[in-house]
């Protein structure tokens, strides 16, 4: 059974749809955890990356 250029294309499609859609997701959830407040964590595992702490400000 061959598959056409058309069920080839397609399936491409589907492939980078995919992959793009769980791109997405895990930049959702890096933004989510960056703007939830609990983002220390996330801060400290990026290199390089410095961390002020305001929660103690006036």
């Amino acid at each position: 059974m061959t598959q056409s250029n058309r069920s080839k294309a397609d399936d491409a499609w589907n492939a980078s749809v995919v992959a793009l859609v769980i791109v997405l997701a895990g930049l959702l959830y890096m933004f989510g955890a960056a703007m939830s407040g609990d983002g220390l964590p996330l801060t400290e595992s990026i290199k390089g990356a410095e961390i002020f702490d305001t929660r103690d400000l006036p």
